[in-house]
This record gives structure tokens, C-alpha cells and sequence, in this order.
């Protein structure tokens, strides 16, 4: 998820580091192409739009006419393309110029689609390294910006000092699918975050409240609630739901909340889910357990 205002970057050096072709300049491609070639790093760039790369080349980049072009170009890759399945159209035609090579796949994909790729690699003799990127692209080449990284460690040796140009660079071990699981999970948490400022401010705007001053008080509200998720997680990983707001308790309040929203004509959906485990845990004996115990109910059986 990435926005698409122009990123500003500050050339650090000149001095040659190596050399490193990167694959798609959208918004995040372009952040990052910029950004490995204002450190020093020789790059060379390929788009499917080749428009796309004139603004790089007149910036001292290469344009590459070809993915195999580009592959050849360098010894680590990076590729920035749309999903999964542009990933292997792209790169599958270009294996064996692949074979040997560092593949840092900073494609936005599911663990399992991270793992297929690795394996694809493998099987081709190609060095490959997942990446997940959680920052937009202005933020690339500051701390702010966090990019995970998983898959083969000594693909991860060899484009660290390049990667940490980028960010904050964070290895998570050499499950392919781990970083992207991770940065999947967060982004659930964000969502459901931001999903919840969106039902307060749809409730709190049939009585003309402002969206910014419904923004300002749940920033101090959620802000200040915020750091009891850790005690939230101690109790979950040792199951210890003997204590804590009954479920019973929950159960009340949710309805309420659902209540209020359908009388000021606004939709109770963000909600309903959780009231409906919260029903499935009293209909089946658990109404006196802490109601975080709903977590249980999240695994797919």
C-alpha cells in the first residue's frame, strides 16, 4: 500500500558501491531506485511502461530495454512489481539469467506465495530473499522506514549494506513466508485500527462533530490504551483466561455498541463479528472467561 506523492532524497555519496538492477518504478520502485543510486550504487532500472525510466536514466541510472537486459546488468536484483503473478511472468523467462544471483523480492505477496516463489528459485539456482516494505515511499532511505526480510541468510549477507540504505532492515530467519506473514499481520492490526476511527466518526458526524475533532479524541483515548495490549498478550500466551472482563461483560457492551450505531443510522458490521464469537463463547459454557479468550475462536479449524 503505497502513496503516490513524489519522494525527496538526499544524495549521500558518489563513491561506486556495486552495482543493482531494479525491476518496476512505480511509486515504491522509483523511491528505491532513487534512493540505492544517490548512496553510490550503480543501477540499472527496467519498467513494463518504459516511460517510466527516462526520469531515471537522465538522473544517471541505466535503462534496460528487457528484464533479461537488466537481470544481466547486475548481481543483485530487486524486484518492486505489482503481485504474485507479475513476479513469475516477469522473472520466469529470465530464470537462467537469474541463476547465481541475489533476488530481493520486495513484492507485495502472502507467506505462501513468498514460499512458492522461494522454491521456484531454488529450483532454478537462484539465490532469493522475500522482503516486506512498511513505509510509503517518501519515508524510503529514513529510519521511519522498516523493511523486513526473510529467505536465504547468506542472500540477506551479501544485499544487506545495500538494503540498509533503504531503512531499518530486519531479518526474521529463513522461513521465505515469515517476513511477509509479519507484515501482514500488522497491517491487519492498522486496518482494524483505522476501521474503528471510521465507525466512531461515521456515529459521532450525525450529531455534526467533525472528523478531526472525533480523530483528536480517539488518538488520546486509544493512545492511552494502547500499551495494555502487552498485558493482553501475556495472558494469551499462557492462555489464562480465568480472570479479566467476563465474557458476559463484553457481550453487553458489544451489543450496546451495536445498538447505538443502528439508531444513529450508521452500519454495525465492524462489530457484528465480534459479538457473534462473543455469543458462540456463552452459547458454549465460557460466559464467565475473560472475553479475550476470543482469540481462541480465530484459528480455522
Amino acid at each position: 500500500m503505497t502513496a503516490t506523492a513524489t519522494p525527496t532524497h538526499t544524495k549521500e555519496t558518489t563513491m561506486p558501491k556495486g552495482t543493482i538492477s531494479i525491476l518496476g518504478l512505480g511509486a515504491m520502485g522509483s523511491a528505491i531506485a532513487a534512493r540505492l543510486r544517490d548512496t553510490g550504487y550503480t543501477t540499472t532500472v527496467w519498467n513494463r511502461t518504459t516511460a517510466k525510466t527516462a526520469p531515471h536514466a537522465a538522473a544517471g541510472s541505466t535503462a534496460a530495454a528487457t528484464i533479461t537486459e537488466a537481470v544481466q546488468a547486475s548481481d543483485i536484483i530487486v524486484a518492486v512489481l505489482l503481485d504474485h503473478a507479475s513476479i513469475h511472468a516477469n522473472l520466469e523467462p529470465a530464470a537462467a539469467d537469474l541463476k547465481g544471483k541475489v533476488l530481493v523480492n520486495l513484492t507485495t505477496t502472502t507467506p505462501n506465495e513468498a514460499k512458492t516463489t522461494a522454491t521456484w528459485a531454488a529450483e532454478h539456482g537462484i539465490t532469493y530473499l522475500d522482503g516486506a516494505i512498511m513505509a510509503i515511499p517518501e519515508m524510503i532511505g529514513g529510519p521511519a522506514a522498516r523493511l523486513l526480510y526473510s529467505g536465504d541468510e547468506n542472500a540477506y549477507a551479501i544485499a544487506r549494506p545495500a538494503l540498509e540504505t533503504l531503512g531499518t532492515a530486519e531479518y526474521e530467519g529463513t522461513d521465505p513466508g515469515r517476513a511477509s506473514l509479519k507484515d501482514m499481520a500488522l497491517l491487519t492490526a492498522m486496518y482494524s485500527m483505522f476501521n474503528g476511527y471510521f465507525q466512531a466518526a461515521a456515529m459521532m458526524r450525525t450529531v455534526g462533530v467533525s472528523a478531526e475533532a472525533t480523530a483528536q479524541e480517539v488518538i488520546a483515548y486509544n493512545g492511552a490504551l494502547l500499551p495494555h495490549i502487552a498485558h493482553y498478550a501475556a495472558l494469551i500466551e499462557h492462555r489464562d483466561y480465568s480472570a479479566g472482563q467476563s465474557v458476559d461483560f463484553t457481550r453487553t457492551a458489544v451489543g450496546s455498541l451495536i445498538t447505538a450505531a443502528r439508531e444513529q443510522g450508521v452500519s454495525a458490521d465492524a462489530l457484528e463479528p465480534l459479538a457473534r464469537r462473543l455469543d458462540e463463547l456463552t452459547a458454549t459454557g465460557r460466559s464467565t472467561a475473560d472475553w479475550i479468550s476470543v482469540i481462541e475462536q480465530l484459528t480455522i479449524k
